[in-house]
């Protein structure tokens, strides 16, 4: 397992993942698993991961895009990167001649990426709403790891489990750092850890958290800091390490309460900051064999990411469990080098810059950067890095600190809207789109989506609903003369936009 080869399958294990979290295309998504495991189990070239890489791109483009999750746009943007990248390598060669080679050169644009994705949404978060303890999304995101720890996984406190695990880890990694001289009293501590965890889950502690608004403030205050300075410190080798550390804490706390996906994808992009003397100890084999090759770590974490695809289903504490137990395991061996006794290689940090990167693949973070900015612009409002970030752009004013007075607005797309009155979802039965729509305002482009979704399903929905100061009733939206949608036009396979509040502060939504 190079550092390529490491790399590609914690990629590929990312898109398995994503398409896993629902199954909502089964076909696809165990062809793709059976692709993977075909790769793993043989040998990742450039020219296999090409392959994969091609295919899982046409899958997002032709069925899912552009109604999907932000890590998805993330997806297809990487995606579409390293399949220039590689078919220019393969074309011209030059000093790019292994797949080593290729790695190193395109490994600065995917460390940029992932400095603009956390100052990206970072940026987005600078609004009034995202500070407001009652509707901020960190608020949300918190009552959902409180329900977390204080549920139960096959009868067992999740809180038990999730303090054992973690005790035992450092536990054993401490066992063997120069505290090792200490041992009964890290015993003792472990102990009193799991034994503390116990007492949490029968306590009677309620739904939420106790002191919720200045935790929710101290932690909004330690996203914002994250994000917009977090992530511009990964550009700085020596600092790097921190940040990582601090950057998958993160990222495996929100696995607990379902991003496991967009876990597995942060962990294969912050796989391209770790210095090459690390990245070979992950992809270094353990002492088990299949047949006649030994696995190793990557392969390892994949198999046990393939648990995870099928246990989320049921579960997804289990899952963000399970998961973020598989990534200890892969970076077990670089956590022993940090803290051990004996000699480790020296911790760097990773150069965002070689020679051997062709510089106009940097127009694809500036492509990146020109997506993020389509909601200030007029444009789509979801899956631009907006996720959980309380924006709200559509109107004469913005929620953003810095860019309330929409200075950068050009197109009225936000503001050409329906207001939806009464769905008779007795006949129309959408579901949860009629929780979602009732008594809240749509972009028309994405009223159009919703029509052509409804004529594809043969659906019957008696609407009523106001647009341009003037009220509409039909007993069928979807045979109505004025808004039939048999096809969708460039608007609707471009556009993505959240459903508009009718007024007060802005909730927190994907």
């Amino acid at each position: 397992m190079t550092p390529f080869a490491t790399f590609a399958l914690l990629y590929m294990t990312a898109v398995f993942l994503e398409l896993a979290e629902s199954w909502r295309h089964p076909v696809f998504t165990a062809a793709i698993l059976g692709l993977i495991i075909t790769l793993a189990c043989t040998r990742i070239t450039r020219v296999t991961f090409l392959v994969f890489l091609a295919i899982a791109n046409a899958h997002f483009l032709v069925v899912q895009f552009p109604d999907v999750a932000n890590h998805v746009n993330l997806l297809i943007y990487c995606n579409t990167l390293m399949i220039v990248g590689i078919v220019h390598s393969l074309i011209r060669g030059g000093a790019v001649r292994s797949d080593d080679d290729w790695f190193e050169s395109t490994r600065p644009v995917l460390q940029v990426t992932m400095v603009l994705v956390y100052f990206l949404a970072g940026f987005h978060k600078l609004n009034a709403d995202f500070v407001n303890p009652d509707v901020s999304c960190v608020a949300s995101t918190v009552r959902g790891l409180w329900r977390a720890v204080r549920s139960d996984v096959l009868g067992i406190p999740a809180s038990v489990i999730l303090a054992g695990g973690a005790a035992a880890a450092a536990y054993r990694l401490l066992a063997s750092s120069p505290l090792r001289r200490h041992l009964p009293l890290l015993r003792a501590g472990a102990v009193t850890v799991v034994l503390a965890a116990a007492l949490f889950a029968a306590l009677p502690l309620g739904d939420g958290p106790p002191a919720r608004v200045p935790l929710v403030l101290v932690l909004v205050m330690t996203i914002l800091t994250w994000e917009l300075v977090g992530g511009l410190l990964l550009a700085v080798p020596g600092l790097q390490l921190p940040v990582l550390v601090f950057s998958w804490t993160m990222h495996a706390s929100l696995a607990l309460v379902g991003f496991v996906d967009f876990g597995a994808l942060a962990l294969a992009m912050l796989f391209t900051f770790v210095p090459p003397a690390y990245a070979k100890l992950i992809g270094e084999p353990l002492p088990v064999r299949l047949g006649s090759r030994w696995v190793h770590r990557p392969q390892l974490y994949f198999a046990l990411a393939i648990l995870v695809g099928f246990i989320g289903l049921r579960s997804r504490l289990a899952a963000g469990i399970l998961f973020n137990a598989a990534a200890l395991v892969l970076i077990w061996p670089m956590l022993s080098a940090l803290v051990g006794r004996s000699a480790r290689p020296a911790w760097a940090g990773v150069r965002i810059t070689s020679r051997s990167t062709p510089r106009w693949l940097f127009a694809f973070p500036v492509l990146l950067v020109l997506h993020a900015s389509t909601s200030y612009v007029g444009l789509r409002t979801a899956g631009n890095f907006s996720m959980f970030s309380n924006l709200r752009t559509e109107g004469e004013r913005s929620n953003h600190f810095l860019l309330g007075g929409q200075p950068l607005k050009v197109w009225g797309y936000q503001e050409d809207v329906v207001r939806f009155i009464s769905i008779d979802d007795r006949k129309a039965r959408i579901g949860y789109q009629y929780h979602r729509l009732q008594d809240n305002r749509l972009p028309v482009v994405e009223f159009r989506k919703l029509i052509y979704e409804w004529t594809k399903a043969g659906r019957t929905v008696p609407l009523t609903f106001e647009y341009r100061g003037v009220v509409h009733s039909t007993a069928d939206i979807v045979n109505d003369p004025a808004w039939r949608t048999p096809a969708r036009d460039a608007e609707m396979r471009l556009l993505d936009f959240r459903v508009i509040q009718p007024g007060g502060p802005n909730r927190c939504r994907w």
